[in-house]
């Protein structure tokens, strides 16, 4: 018999694999601008596990209440920024309007 665990077995003996949410999710209460969508987001590419390795979580939807919902639809829609530059982060992330996190 072989002394080599397989990775099914592995995986079974440590229960549930993957990642959980805090890993995948970023809460903040500061003010919902194009900024601060940005330090989310680079915070959230910045996960790293107990060992200090990146998780490599790339942020694909954004969740707000429906009093910040017109914030978030001018991050994630608008071609350019009200200076006349081009908005970066147009198409950045799928938006999701819920009442649960207000």
């Amino acid at each position: 018999m072989s002394s080599r665990m397989t990775n099914t077995s592995r995986r079974a003996r440590q229960g549930n694999a993957g990642y959980g949410l805090w890993q995948l999710a970023f809460g903040s209460k500061a003010d919902l601008t194009a900024a601060n969508y940005a330090a989310a987001r680079a915070a959230m590419m910045d996960f790293r596990a107990d060992g200090g390795w990146v998780l490599g979580v790339r942020p694909t939807v954004l969740v707000v209440p429906p009093s910040l919902e017109d914030k978030a639809l001018r991050i994630l829609n608008t071609e350019n920024e009200s200076g006349g530059g081009t908005n970066p982060w147009k198409g950045t992330a799928e938006l999701i309007v819920s009442p649960y996190v207000a």
